[in-house]
């Protein structure tokens, strides 16, 4: 059961995406808005259920985390339309893996001695090539290259997003989720008004995308618990899981690429999967 539990975040995030190209549709922004209006939504229910407090530090800094993900979420939204589902989610997890083990490694100290950070460096190589079979870099797709620059400055989104909440308080966890979501639709708000030049209203889309922030939660609030009952190291590994599922789907589903590519696809993921399981087992 705990396993189960464990895959239900990787089977949600992995699905989200291409729940957005097949069935919401709409723009980056839309989807952005749509996402962390959701968010908010289940954000709310749950405080409005279980009555969580937070002290006014522990609240900024979770805010400014959301505010975060949105940066990385809409680089990532973005560049589905760009690169596709099964272009953008492999190079996009490495680019997350790579940042947070990094920042947590040497920035937060979880990584002890030389020896640690050389197996943290040789997993960063596993997890590099594990993108290059995957995405077939070696093979004619660095005409893309821009497109993957603007993938990994806005994962600096998500590096932020992970690595403000290590500011708070032990044990703020699941109290900071609704100063989180408010923080993700503020920032989603800015963007969306940045990029439509007006502010959100009548927007049938954008109202559309407001499932794909409950799929979202749901990966969400079950990560949360799998959390408390795999641990952190067994819980992490099996999210990454999702990227498995929005790749191949991605592949056969939307038919970004011929079916023929699912093998060398699934080659490259089992590699970028090996390098995350060395990075977080250090």
């Amino acid at each position: 059961m705990n396993l189960l539990i464990g895959i239900i975040p990787a089977i949600f995030w992995g699905v989200l995406p291409i729940w957005m190209r097949k069935v919401t549709g709409g723009s980056f922004l839309q989807q952005l808005l749509g996402t962390s209006v959701g968010i908010v939504i289940t954000a709310t229910a749950l405080q409005l259920i279980f009555r969580y407090d937070i002290n006014a530090r522990d609240f900024l800094l979770y805010y400014v985390s959301g505010a975060c993900w949105s940066i990385g979420q809409g680089g990532q939204y973005r560049e589905y339309g760009c690169l596709g589902v099964s272009g953008t989610m492999p190079v996009s997890t490495a680019f997350q893996i790579i940042g947070n083990s990094l920042i947590g490694g040497w920035l937060f100290g979880e990584w002890q001695g030389i020896s640690a950070s050389l197996m943290g460096l040789i997993a960063l190589v596993v997890i590099i090539a594990g993108v290059v079979i995957t995405n077939g870099l070696a093979a004619g797709s660095l005409k893309n290259l821009p497109e993957y620059g603007f993938l990994l400055i806005t994962t600096i989104g998500y590096w932020g997003y992970s690595g403000f909440p290590h500011y708070a308080s032990s044990g703020a966890g699941i109290n900071g989720f609704l100063p989180q979501s408010l923080g993700m639709l503020t920032m989603a708000a800015i963007i969306y008004v940045s990029g439509r030049k007006k502010f959100p209203g009548n927007d049938p889309i954008g109202f559309r995308n407001i499932t794909s922030g409950l799929i979202f939660s749901v990966a969400a609030s079950t990560y949360l618990i799998s959390l408390q009952l795999n641990g952190l190291v067994s819980a992490f590994i099996l999210t990454q899981l999702n990227v498995v599922v929005s790749t191949i789907l991605g592949i056969v589903i939307l038919k970004e690429a011929n079916r023929k590519k699912v093998v060398t696809a699934s080659i490259g993921l089992a590699v970028l999967i090996a390098g995350a399981v060395m990075m977080v087992m250090i």
